[in-house]
C-alpha cells in the first residue's frame, strides 16, 4: 500500500487506516494529543465519503524500513506488518483550490530529525497537491528554527508569504512563524487575461 508517487528516501505518505488510530500521537494535527478513540471519530468523520471528499484530507508519514531489511532478501512476503508511524500530513480545503497543509511528526522524534523529515514530507506533498490535485495554491506554516524545511521550501519555489514575528514558543524563547505558499503555475493570470 505504498504509493510510488508519495514515496520519498526515508518516508512515504499513504492513506489512513481504521488501526492508525492507535498511533494518534505521531499524526493527530491538532493543538492537543488524542487518545485512539477518538482517533477513530476523526478518521471516520474525515473519511465518510467515498473516492477522495475528505476534507481535510489526512494522510499517515510513514518510515521506511532501514536499507539493510529492505535489502536483506526477505521479501515483500517477509516485511514486518507495523508499521512506524511517525507523522501525519493534513490538506485542508483541497476541493477549494487553495489547500493548507499541516505537517506534524511524533514527540518522540528530536527536533532536528523531525524538521529534516518534514523537509523530505514537504518535497514529496508540495509538487503532488499542486500538480496532480491541481491545486491553485498550497500555503504551509514553518517556525524560522526549522531550517531544512524552509530549504526544502526554497528548492521548491514557494514562496514566503507572511512573516509573524516571535509567533512560536520555543523553551526559554520565541520564533517567528513563516507562512509559504506554492503557487501553480497553470493557474497564473497573465497580461491581458482580465480582458477577455
Amino acid at each position: 500500500m505504498r504509493p510510488a508517487y508519495l514515496t520519498g528516501e526515508r518516508i512515504y505518505l499513504r492513506a489512513m487506516l481504521a488501526s492508525d488510530a492507535e498511533q494518534a500521537t505521531a499524526w493527530s494535527c491538532g493543538p492537543f494529543p488524542i487518545n485512539a478513540s477518538r482517533a477513530e471519530a476523526v478518521l471516520k468523520e474525515t473519511h465518510r465519503q467515498a473516492w477522495g471528499g475528505a476534507d481535510p484530507l489526512h494522510l499517515a508519514i510513514v518510515r521506511l524500513p532501514a536499507a539493510g531489511a529492505r535489502d536483506g532478501g526477505a521479501g515483500p512476503e517477509h516485511e514486518d506488518p507495523a508499521e512506524e508511524i511517525v507523522g501525519g500530513a493534513e490538506l485542508a480545503e483541497p476541493r477549494g483550490r487553495r489547500g493548507r497543509l499541516a505537517l506534524r511528526f511524533a514527540p518522540s522524534l528530536s527536533a532536528d530529525e523531525a524538521d529534516s523529515l518534514r523537509a523530505e514530507a514537504l518535497g514529496i506533498v508540495v509538487p503532488w497537491a499542486r500538480d496532480e490535485l491541481e491545486l491553485m495554491t498550497v500555503t504551509i506554516q514553518i517556525p524560522a528554527d526549522g531550517r531544512a524545511t524552509i530549504a526544502a521550501a526554497d528548492a521548491l519555489g514557494m514562496i514566503r508569504a507572511v512573516r509573524l514575528r516571535e509567533a512560536v514558543l520555543r523553551p526559554g524563547h520565541r520564533v517567528d512563524l513563516f507562512y509559504y505558499q506554492a503557487l501553480n503555475p497553470r493557474w497564473a493570470v497573465g497580461p491581458g487575461d482580465s480582458e477577455r
